[in-house]
């Protein structure tokens, strides 16, 4: 008898508890560590501890007697998550232009060519609907349409046209429509997003005026500020749902109680989740530092949620503003059970395409306006790379030869497909997660066995 090569061992920071998860049956428990340290020591020979009992360490899997029992456990969960994964939508990611109106500290799109700043002629858009019909028609669930940037919602007319056209488009397909908006000219669209049919409207804040402003300020040099509070205050009295979007880094992160502040004196936090939800996203390299960025202010994964941690310990109000998911922690304290193994953490190819202003094809958000990523064309006319597409499409922790006997592989999925490319020069390469860390960081802040 020994621990599976699924377990994943999470101590617990502060404290001498450890989380044992075994993420391929759902099961977690939390121990102490002279339990863990004699468990591991099943494998050289040692007895199990009066205190444990082996019945149950057996039937949540922590502990199997043989390399054949691990590759049942592993071939059942893969078969679970394989019939499941067809079940979840696709998202189309449209870039109507990669023009934006703001002028961001850490802008990755910055090295982009700048003639891609052209708005997307209408015979694209009709192109882009084309190729909606040719290959997503008879999709269930039903695929819906994200419009990304550069900036979409710009107060000009050529842009009211184009978004016109999206939502006209999409209503006629049975397709919803998110926006992944800047918020600086969101309420001159309210009319149109207002009529639908919008599945949600993210918009960023990375903190309160003078923080947010030195960050994210107006291409004129102008703070941004006001005009996105405005424009979040007016999607919520439209009911539109709302994503706010933090992006975290050294420079901001202990500004965050503040705007935690602001959003529960605007409201926003006693609208439910279907209506106001938060996300704190880590400021990363993606194929370069941004100019006017350094990489020292920059977290890795378990700074930002150490970071966090320690914040709201201190500020309470950071509690209601967001609940970190922590790899599957933030669903275990919510709902008593982990989520599914995943197997496959990019969608690119698979559940994700995204289409550029000029007429390419690409796997995902993050590649979309890379020349060494594009995958084909929707306009003039429907090409794609098959070779190239299907070196993405192969890309699970199944394929990835580095993800091979990881405990953390049907958690983190393998990563970003788009970072191992950059690093890697291959998307058959893992972006590796710190998912023991994260967990027992996650079982801290939700407090699990206090």
């Amino acid at each position: 008898m020994r621990l599976s090569r699924s377990t994943i061992v999470a101590p617990v920071p502060g404290g001498d508890q450890v989380l044992l998860v075994q993420p391929l049956t759902g099961q977690a428990a939390l121990l102490g560590a002279p339990e863990v340290n004699a468990l591991r020591a099943l494998e050289g020979g040692a007895g199990l501890p009066g205190a444990l009992q082996e019945a149950t360490l057996r039937e949540a899997a922590f502990v199997v007697d043989t390399d054949e029992e691990d590759r049942a456990l592993l071939e059942r969960a893969r078969a679970e998550w394989a019939a499941e994964a067809v079940h979840s939508p696709t998202q189309l990611v449209v870039v109507p232009s990669f023009g934006c109106n703001l002028a961001c500290t850490y802008c990755y799109q910055e090295v982009f060519d700048p003639s891609a700043s052209a708005l997307m002629p209408p015979e694209v858009v009709e192109a882009f609907f084309a190729y909606v019909d040719a290959h997503h028609a008879g999709e269930t669930p039903r695929p819906y349409v994200t419009l990304f940037g550069g900036e979409p919602l710009r107060d000009t007319p050529a842009h009211h046209d184009r978004i016109g056209r999206f939502l006209r488009g999409a209503a006629a397909r049975g397709l919803e429509l998110a926006v992944v908006t800047n918020g600086h000219d969101l309420e001159a669209f309210l009319p149109a997003l207002a009529a639908g049919p919008v599945k949600e409207v993210q918009v960023t804040l990375d903190g309160p005026r003078s923080v947010h402003d030195a960050r994210r300020p107006h291409s004129s040099g102008r703070g941004s500020f006001d005009r996105i509070v405005a424009g979040v205050d007016a999607l919520v009295a439209a009911a539109i749902p709302v994503n706010l979007r933090v992006v975290a880094d050294r420079r901001n992160l202990a500004a965050l109680p503040e705007l935690a502040e602001l959003a529960a004196a605007k409201g926003w936090l006693d609208l439910p989740a279907s209506r106001f939800r938060t996300q704190v996203g880590r400021n990363y390299e993606l194929f370069g530092c941004a100019s006017r960025q350094r990489r020292e202010d920059l977290f890795d994964r378990v700074e930002l949620w150490a970071g966090y941690l320690e914040l709201a310990e201190a500020h309470p109000i950071l509690r209601r503003f967001h609940a970190p998911r922590f790899h599957g922690i933030g669903h275990l304290a919510e709902t008593g059970e982990l989520p599914a193994p995943n197997f496959d953490a990019c969608p690119a190819t698979k559940k994700e395409w995204a289409f550029g202003p000029d007429g390419r094809l690409y796997g995902c958000t993050a590649t979309v306006g890379h020349p060494a990523h594009v995958l084909g064309r929707f306009h003039p006319g429907i090409e794609r790379d098959d070779e190239a597409v299907a070196a993405w499409r192969r890309r699970s922790t199944l394929t990835i030869a580095r993800c091979e006997g990881c405990s953390a592989a049907a958690v983190c999925g393998g990563g970003c497909g788009a970072i191992a490319w950059d690093r890697d020069g291959t998307p058959l390469a893992p972006d590796c997660r710190p998912v023991a860390e994260l967990y027992g960081l996650g079982a801290r802040y939700y407090g699990l066995g206090a």
